[in-house]
């Protein structure tokens, strides 16, 4: 197994958070039949079994009812998606070079944004960044204001990914 495999299986989930498939580490080879290999069995399936829990922190309390994709935009060093309604939508991104089989991370991503098609008639929102590795740790804070269909957000620097829910300011 790749030395960082665990952040190739952490962005798969995060990924299919924002596709709208979170139930997709089931669909999983190495979850569903690892176990019948005898050079992998239990161990391996057991390795990463707190690899969801960041996720599931994130959207703990969210109610996705009438969550959709939203149209999206990003700066060339970042790669994700975003969800959401008239109220709330989330969305995580991503090193973009942070890619199979080795999954290098850049020490620091910086200076990236992000533009938003945002449905519905609110101009001002609330966007809160989170740390990916524990998936309630706020670690900033912003208002944007919507600017014809669309609101830009800047990330704030990050290593690895970053997550965000973004909320109508009332």
């Amino acid at each position: 197994m790749a030395p960082n495999a665990r952040t190739g299986i952490q962005h798969a989930i995060w990924a299919q958070l924002v596709s709208g498939a979170m139930n997709g580490r089931a669909l999983w080879w190495e979850d569903g039949y690892g176990i019948y290999f005898p050079a992998l069995g239990m161990p391996w399936v057991r390795k990463y079994t707190d690899v969801e829990a960041p996720v599931v922190r994130f959207v703990e309390g969210v109610d996705m009812t009438g969550f959709k994709p939203i149209a999206a935009r990003a700066s060339g060093k970042i790669f994700g998606a975003a969800l959401g309604n008239e109220e709330m939508i989330i969305g995580w991104y991503r090193d973009a070079s942070c890619e199979p089989p080795d999954w290098n991370l850049q020490p620091v991503v910086s200076q990236q944004t992000v533009t938003l098609t945002i449905p519905g008639m609110a101009t001002n929102w609330q966007v809160d960044f989170y740390s990916t590795k524990t998936g309630n740790g706020i670690i900033s804070s912003t208002a944007v204001t919507q600017q014809g269909d669309t609101i830009t957000l800047t990330l704030p620097d990050f290593a690895d990914d970053i997550a965000f829910k973004i909320h109508v300011q009332e």
